[in-house]
């Protein structure tokens, strides 16, 4: 059985040192040609030595070319090409035996190219082969040693070979991991953002549907009703038609202000709600004062999103019912949580004998959503204070 190696986009650690093999060929290839020429007697077809030579560096160069990982897919094409390599090497043998120093060639690209049983197999194959034809063309009285020699080197370069093997297929497995972990986070965060969306928009349309279409209901029912009331009554049927629309258009402005992410994308959630803050102060005519403890930091985009549209519902709950004079808003970031808190001076209400309104079922969705918790103190002509906390996990920074 085959192990199927996936290639990554970045070259592994044994891939970027293949230039050592191939330097190493070559520099065999050459160091076997000066040897050759430089012996004594010199051999008689070394024109002919000089030609295979050039052969086996011709054969060698689809290696440097070709990826590692294309030989592990099919490997019996890659054993298959060795095979006129082996003729060229066998014919260099043949006229000196000096040419055996060239299995440096060979040993490496067998173990760094093909599975383990593969190399193992092709091994043995060109070790006895080799064996064989030094025999045959050297004879020697000591030929049981010189095979006990080869034997042994035989057994050290495969346990080297697995070894290498063992690095290549791990090495390949982790970054195939690596790559699959890399795109899950991409497809995680994709999903993300589409349900992020989602919920935005579920959240527009039942901010519609429970305030603009109930003032635009209130509109046409008043003045409905003004066509069929007496001149005395139309005037106030007129009015609270007027009413009902500037209310919607306070809607309008609010919703479109809440779907504006710009702020925080430019600033920090201190100076987001600063900025808010301040405006709304001059628009309202209520005096708004803020403060921060512990070392500010960032959380996470839809942290500050959520409690910055939290700050906005809270301004505008104040502004439609509670007639404040004075706002405080405190930032508290402590080591594993963080805590919004928004307090009026209003006229309060009876949290036990109210329900949550529109506007706070939307904050206590939202910090819901981050595993927050939302609490509400109110007190008849005590006003009311927002407790808005936040964990903030290890992760929480982005």
């Amino acid at each position: 059985m085959v192990t199927k190696l996936q290639k990554s986009k970045n070259p592994e650690v044994w891939e970027q040192w293949d230039w050592v093999w191939h330097f190493s060929a070559y520099s065999l290839l050459i160091l076997n040609i000066i040897f050759v020429y430089n012996s004594d007697p010199r051999i008689i077809n070394f024109s002919f030595f000089l030609v295979l030579s050039a052969l086996l560096g011709l054969w060698y160069i689809p290696f440097v070319n070709i990826s590692t990982l294309r030989i592990w897919d099919n490997p019996k094409r890659g054993a298959l090409y060795l095979v006129p390599g082996w003729a060229i090497w066998a014919g260099l043998i043949s006229l000196t035996n000096q040419s055996l120093m060239l299995i440096g060639i060979f040993l490496p690209l067998v173990f760094s190219r093909f599975p383990i049983l593969w190399a193992t197999g092709i091994t043995f194959f060109q070790t006895l082969g080799l064996y064989f034809l030094y025999i045959m063309l050297y004879p020697t009285e000591h030929w049981l040693l010189t095979l006990m020699i080869i034997l042994g080197l035989l057994i050290i370069s495969t346990i080297i070979g697995a070894f290498i093997s063992s690095i290549i297929i791990q090495s390949t497995d982790r970054q195939r991991l690596i790559d699959d972990l890399t795109r899950s986070r991409a497809n995680l965060m994709r999903v993300e953002r589409e349900a992020g969306r989602l919920t935005e928009r579920q959240r527009l349309a039942r901010d519609i549907h429970d305030t603009l279409a109930q003032h635009f209901t209130s509109i046409i029912m008043h003045l409905s009703a003004a066509k069929h009331s007496n001149p005395e009554s139309v005037q106030s049927e007129v009015q609270q038609a007027e009413d009902a629309a500037r209310e919607g258009l306070d809607e309008i402005r609010r919703i479109v202000w809440d779907m504006q992410p710009e702020q925080i994308e430019k600033a920090s959630l201190v100076e987001a709600v600063e900025e808010l803050a301040a405006r709304w102060s001059a628009e309202n005519s209520v005096q708004v004062k803020m403060k921060v403890t512990g070392t500010p930091h960032s959380l996470t985009s839809s942290a500050e999103t959520a409690l910055l549209r939290i700050s906005q519902e809270a301004m505008h709950n104040i502004n439609k019912h509670a007639q404040a004079k004075n706002v405080n808003i405190t930032f508290s970031f402590m080591e594993d949580i963080f805590v919004m808190d928004i307090a009026d001076d209003g006229l309060g209400f009876d949290p036990s004998k109210t329900s949550d309104g529109f506007g706070l079922k939307t904050m206590r969705d939202r910090i819901e959503e981050l595993s927050g918790i939302l609490t509400i103190e109110s007190e008849r002509g005590r006003g009311t204070a927002i407790a808005v906390s936040l964990p903030i996990s290890e992760n929480n920074d982005d």
